[in-house]
Formats: C-alpha cells, structure tokens, sequence
C-alpha cells in the first residue's frame, strides 16, 4: 500500500520508529540511543510503533506520559503465553485450567515443592515459540517422559518455564483481529492435528456458529476495555463447555487480511491522530 504521511498533523511533532509511517521525526526501531533520539522524544505530542521494538525503549516513552499507538502496556506488563493466563485470570476471563510450571523442579526435587497431579490427555505450551511451533498434546504418560527430556535440555541451555493445559476437543478454533476500532472474526477448522494454525494444516472457513462469534467478541471488548489494547490477533478455543481465551498475538501473521492489513493500520492511527 506504500507509506503513509502524517508530518502534516499540527498535533506534532509526532515520532515514528515505524518504517511505513512517515512522521515529524523518524528513526529505525533499532537505532542507536543517543541524544538526537533522546531529545527528539522530549519534543514528542506522540509515538508511532512497528510490532517489534526495544522494549526498554518504549517503557522510557510510556514513562514519560507520551501516548503510543500501537498501545503496548500489556504486551509487556504480562509477557508471553504465561504472562497472559495470569491477565486472563487477572480480568474474569474464561480461560483453559492450565499450571505454570516456571521450573521441572516444580515436580518434586526441591523438598518444598507440591505435588502436581498431571492427567492425560494434557497439552503442553512452550511460552517463547509461536505460529504453533512449541505447543504439543500428550496423550499418555510415555510421551510425558519423552518431551520431560526435551524440557530438562532446554533448561541446560538456559530456557525455563513451560505450561501445562487442558485439552479442549474442537474441530474449530476462532481468531479475531484487532486493528484500532476494528474487530475482525475468522474461523479455522483444523487440520491434521489439533491446532488450528494454517501452517499446521487448519484453513479458514465461515462461521460455524453466529453465538459463539458473538460472545467471542463480548469477550475481546471485555479485554480492550480492560487494558486499552489496540493491535493484536486474539486467538479462541471453542469447545463442548463454551469458549475460551487461548492467546494475544502481538506479532502476527496477516495473510488472512489479504493484504489489507496496513490499509486499516493506516485507519486507525488516524483515528487515534484524531484523538490527542
């Protein structure tokens, strides 16, 4: 769609570290810190963000009191899938039953632990892997003992924590972007395994159930109220016992927009232009 030219707002100046969005002053997201950097944020009315970014960065920003669009508190206040089961349990919102487990110690080697009851069919997430990638089902104990052994090989390298969830039998999963003030619902049936992802297998397809989308986006308003979030894929679980919250995808894919996806980008920064 190209860029998009908002060095005409006379709510400037305006700072972008984002590459399609061509503001007062500009800068890579990765730039140096220094003092031109530093400076011209003291000048900022506001700051344009891509998905990825220094987080120390944005935090002296919010700090600072400047207003941010995408807005990103969230993302960073409860980091990755553990941090967002916290959230969801934080806010009221349904969620699958799920154990953090922030270290394999947590099952018994250290004489204060509890005793975790671990049932099978269970399904294990991995907090820092994404588009599908680390999430596994278990089904029997003997497949426990295998991925056991990858989880202890990945804390040797440094890399803890790990979930352990229910497993909610569905033939359908449901992801609603969210663009500013849009909410657009998408289904997917699953494919060859029970993620729904499209590089897992699952495609998308037309509503199953108009209900269900509805509570589903009662439930993504319920979210943004909450935590002023403004840019996300919000991804459900849908089950016999209802739906449920699975993920917010900060960074996501966008092939289901059909291209679209900077053209309502464009739109809703404008409308939060118009706001401040």
């Amino acid at each position: 769609m190209g860029d998009l030219n908002i060095s005409t707002y006379s709510s400037g100046p305006i700072v972008s570290f984002h590459p399609l969005v061509r503001a007062h002053i500009n800068f890579w997201a990765f730039t140096a810190l220094d003092e031109v950097v530093l400076e011209a944020l003291e000048k900022a009315k506001a700051v344009v963000w891509p998905q990825v970014f220094p987080a120390s960065l944005y935090r002296y920003v919010r700090e600072k009191g400047l207003p941010c669009f995408p807005n990103y508190d969230t993302r960073l206040d409860f980091p990755g899938k553990d941090g967002q089961i916290l959230l969801f349990r934080a806010l009221g919102l349904p969620y699958p039953k799920s154990i953090l487990i922030p270290k394999i110690a947590a099952f018994g080697s250290h004489p204060e632990t509890r005793p975790i009851e671990l049932t099978f069919p269970v399904v294990l997430k991995i907090p820092d892997e994404h588009e599908g990638q680390g999430v596994y089902l278990i089904e029997k104990k003997e497949e426990w003992l295998h991925y056991l052994a990858l989880l202890k090989e990945r804390e040797r390298a440094g890399r803890f924590g790990f979930i352990l969830q229910e497993f909610i039998l569905s033939s359908f999963d449901l992801r609603i972007f969210v663009i500013g003030e849009k909410r657009l619902p998408f289904w997917r049936r699953k494919g060859r395994d029970f993620r729904g992802n499209l590089v897992q297998g699952g495609e998308y397809v037309s509503s199953p159930s108009q209900e269900l989308e509805n509570k589903a986006l009662e439930l993504v308003n319920s979210l943004l109220t909450q935590t002023g979030i403004n840019l996300a894929a919000v991804d459900f679980l849908v089950g016999e016992e209802g739906i449920f919250f699975n993920e917010i995808n900060f960074v996501f894919a966008h092939r289901a927009l059909k291209g679209s996806f900077e053209k309502y980008f464009f739109e809703a920064l404008k409308e939060f232009l118009a706001r401040i």
